[in-house]
């Protein structure tokens, strides 16, 4: 029996089987010859039908769920893995527009043109209450029987060697990038007696950023092996603003780029300003990055009763398939390697800040990355200074 949904991506379709049908699928997949030996493989396993839904799953697969003591059969695997697409349309896993940019989704439509496939996919989910990033490699390869084609796909979770990859290689370009501007100001000291004043002070800058830059990098990895340690206290959201703007005015002046910051009203709550502070440097120097010359970077705060709104603006609009990644932890618009961005941004305002980041993106409003804070957040357990 075929349930009719929404119209769905040109490599995808909205139907399922039900009932019945589905759990004769499920019978022909169990008596494929070999299947069997499948069930304890270290490796994950599924078989789907030609409508993406699961006909097998070992028990390798089955860890890898969002819910691995649920039954999964009949979902495709974005519903499996808990995927935060995969109920943005009523057609579910493989219908929204990100869809068209996933690897699981590609993988599985290339098998079912009658190719074998291996792609990377990265899966954005909430287990439970936070964010987690699964990556897997995704072999595909399609199968028949019964006068009907299956897809059997074996899944590899690198979500482990992803991380310790993208940490190293962006840790090495940021810390070079530092240390090579420390390198060229002194050269500049050794080769004029003119303004050395001045070096003096850009060197400082330097050599501050790259302090900056080794502790923001120390505090990724302390977020995400769940030791990052707050201090909390007092910040006042306007002020924070003024500081950054200042912080990034000479480098969007030098870009011929405005940084306007609006004024708001006395607005105070709880937080840990050097975090808070990290995570709106970033947003305001990727704005500006994103900008031409003659352009403006707008910061705007607002207060909203039990909570407070900081806004970073820019005219720069980013394309669908950025806006779908962009809280993924190793993509970047950026030179391969670059990507702690955004990624870090959620990591630090959702996970830690009890606060939320959105983000809008339109050739009417811009972009603007929206972070709001609670007056008095609820910090992890275990986090607070």
């Amino acid at each position: 029996m075929l349930q009719a949904e929404s119209i769905a991506l040109p490599f995808t379709d909205a139907e399922r089987v039900i009932g019945s049908e589905l759990e004769e699928q499920k019978q022909w997949i169990s008596e494929y010859r070999g299947m069997d030996l499948f069930l304890d493989f270290p490796i994950a396993v599924m078989a789907f039908n030609s409508h993406r839904q699961i006909v097998f799953i070992n028990t390798k697969a089955r860890a890898l769920a969002a819910d691995p003591k649920s039954e999964p059969y009949g979902l495709r695997p974005g519903e499996a893995f808990g995927c935060i697409h995969a109920n943005e349309t009523p057609g579910g896993c493989g219908t929204a527009n990100f869809c068209r940019y996933c690897g699981a989704a590609k993988s599985i439509a290339s098998a079912l043109s009658g190719a074998i496939d291996l792609q990377m996919c990265q899966i954005d989910r909430m287990v439970p209450q936070h964010h987690e990033q699964l990556d897997l490699l995704v072999w595909t390869k399609p199968f028949t029987t019964h006068e009907q084609v299956f897809i059997i796909a074996a899944l590899i979770d690198i979500s482990a060697e992803q991380r310790k990859d993208t940490f190293e290689r962006i840790f090495l370009h940021d810390i070079l990038n530092t240390a090579t501007s420390i390198q060229s100001v002194l050269y500049m000291i050794d080769d004029s007696q003119d303004g050395i004043r001045e070096y003096l002070d850009l060197a400082k800058l330097a050599a501050e950023q790259l302090a900056e830059e080794i502790q923001t990098h120390r505090s990724i990895w302390a977020a995400e092996h769940g030791k990052l340690a707050l201090n909390a206290s007092v910040v006042s959201a306007p002020d924070l603003l003024k500081k950054v703007g200042a912080l990034y005015n000479f480098m969007a002046e030098e870009r011929g780029i405005k940084v306007n910051i609006h004024p708001c009203g006395v607005k105070k709550i709880i937080s840990d300003e050097v975090l808070l502070k990290r995570v709106v440097s970033n947003l305001v120097k990727n704005a500006i990055e994103a900008c031409h010359s003659g352009e403006t970077v707008e910061l705007l705060c607002f207060d909203r009763g039990d909570a407070v709104e900081l806004q970073i603006k820019n005219p720069a609009v980013i394309d669908d398939e950025v806006q779908s990644n962009l809280f993924k932890r190793s993509y970047s618009t950026k030179a391969k390697g670059r990507g702690w961005g955004t990624y870090a941004a959620r990591l630090f305002i959702e996970e830690y800040l009890g606060g939320r980041i959105t983000f809008e993106s339109s050739p009417e409003t811009g972009t603007i990355f929206t972070i709001k804070l609670p007056d008095d957040p609820v910090f992890p357990p275990g986090t607070g200074s």
